[in-house]
């Protein structure tokens, strides 16, 4: 008897779901997931990279499907490309830790385009939520820390995750079900090259994995074969892409009764930059409300763990791509403003004299403790040195917005409506969104007439 691949196991852990559903608690995990996706992706319409993506998408043939910004819709690829792209652009989508992976801006785009396109109950397409963050995160766990240096896993691992969102909703049986796997991972893609220039590049990885996955699942359902070791195989995923990795963490308790879903697992951002920054944001804010009045900052220092200075060191940014992938500013703008919104972001901010003066104060470096304790794990110390002598410092463990410290569902639907409001969204029109998102938990038809009206700021 041949083993199974792992394809093949996850396979039939979404076929044994099928059968045994899911608990509210997991349902519900994943309609609050899917508002603070929605509100990233209004957020996007009222950027200029927004605005690239919804020229592209006007470019393409009319279709049935979604994409928000646009009265009339477009094909399920283009929706779940367009959409993942938008609800990534302001950096304040989720993250699950150990994967280093954004999920909601990959799996709840391609779920979004499927549902709408094939007609399900609200429930079905959050079953399919939780079916690709589960898939995805797994992968992502798996490919260990020397992936993360060349590949940005919220896109090769994400594929997968659309994939299986995709795949759930189709009603793909097993065979189909790994091919769909198989044709994904072939797909699998997402350098980071780009960061080295601030280029526009980033949610278009997102945006490609909802749309490929979309696809691998779409073409195995009629027929298209698919590799069924493209994880473990030879020539497959983690041969090619993370040979540090280890291929059977994929399923590791996967399908036990003790067996807690990713779902659960997931961060949300309150502050508007990388994830990397948010300790560090987090622990800059507690010092600020303990500076005395007069106080004069003279020195800045920054520890944290090795992958947030790979991607965060950037002592003097001045796009705004840099800026929020820069520890140093994002430290400044926290200690200036109290705050690190979308607002710290604007031209008039990142030019702000105080903030720039105090970047060459800020020093980062690497502490081997926190470094010891990433992934799980995502922490900053920082400390400040006054110009009377005075040293300040405090550390964050877990940031705001990781599990064991979330936000509110008051805060999520208050983030929410700032998000919109950015995305120039009229208000009246916020509101009915949230009534659309709080109906999602019902057995009723999957209804996106009120995302079809989102005009926003194109």
């Amino acid at each position: 008897m041949i083993d199974a691949s792992l394809s093949e196991q996850l396979a039939d852990w979404q076929l044994a779901r099928r059968e045994s559903g899911f608990a509210s608690a997991d349902l519900h995990a994943a309609r609050l997931l899917v508002l603070d996706w929605l509100g990233s992706a209004l957020a996007g319409l009222g950027t200029d990279t927004g605005h690239i993506f919804l020229e592209y998408a006007r470019l393409q043939p009319p279709g049935r499907v979604t994409l928000l910004g646009l009265t009339e819709g477009r094909s399920v690829e283009v929706a779940a490309l367009c959409n993942g792209a938008l609800s990534h652009i302001v950096e304040m989508d989720d993250v699950e830790r150990e994967s280093v992976t954004h999920p909601g801006a990959v799996v709840i785009p391609a779920a979004l385009a499927v549902a709408e396109r094939v007609g399900v109950s609200g429930l079905e397409f959050l079953a399919a939520v939780v079916v690709g963050y589960e898939v995805m995160v797994r992968i992502g766990e798996a490919v260990g820390a020397e992936h993360y240096v060349h590949f940005h896993n919220t896109s090769t691992c994400g594929v997968y995750g659309a994939a299986a969102a995709a795949g759930w909703l189709l009603g793909l049986d097993r065979e189909r079900l790994v091919w769909a796997l198989g044709n994904a991972g072939t797909q699998a893609a997402g350098l980071w090259q780009f960061n080295d220039d601030g280029a526009l590049t980033k949610p278009l990885h997102p945006g490609r994995a909802a749309a490929n996955g979309v696809l691998a699942a779409t073409l195995s359902r009629l027929g298209l074969t698919g590799a069924r070791k493209i994880l473990e195989g030879e020539r497959g995923f983690f041969a090619g892409l993370a040979p540090h990795g280890d291929p059977q963490r994929v399923v590791a308790h996967l399908g036990e009764p003790t067996e807690s879903l990713r779902i659960h697992r997931i961060s949300i951002k309150p502050h508007a930059s990388c994830r990397h920054t948010h300790a560090a944001i987090d622990a800059a804010l507690a010092l600020r409300a303990r500076l005395p009045v007069d106080a004069v900052i003279i020195a800045v220092t920054v520890a944290t763990y090795r992958a947030a200075l790979a991607l965060c060191d950037k002592p003097d940014p001045h796009t705004v791509t840099d800026a929020k992938f820069s520890l140093q500013y994002c430290v400044a703008a926290a200690l200036h403003h109290g705050q690190v919104g979308l607002a710290e972001f604007a031209p008039t901010a990142l030019a702000d004299s105080t903030v720039r003066k105090l970047l060459p104060a800020i020093q980062v470096a690497v502490d081997e403790a926190r470094e010891a304790a990433y992934p799980a794990c995502w922490s900053a110390a920082v400390s400040l040195t006054l110009a009377d002598g005075q040293v300040l410092q405090t550390s964050q463990e877990q940031p705001k917005g990781d599990p064991e410290n979330p936000l509110t569902t008051p805060e999520l639907e208050a983030k929410f409506r700032l998000l919109a409001d950015y995305g120039k969204v009229d208000r009246q029109q916020a509101e009915q969104l949230l009534g659309w998102l709080r109906g999602l938990e019902a057995p009723v038809p999957f209804d996106s007439g009120p995302l079809r009206q989102v005009a926003g700021g194109n």
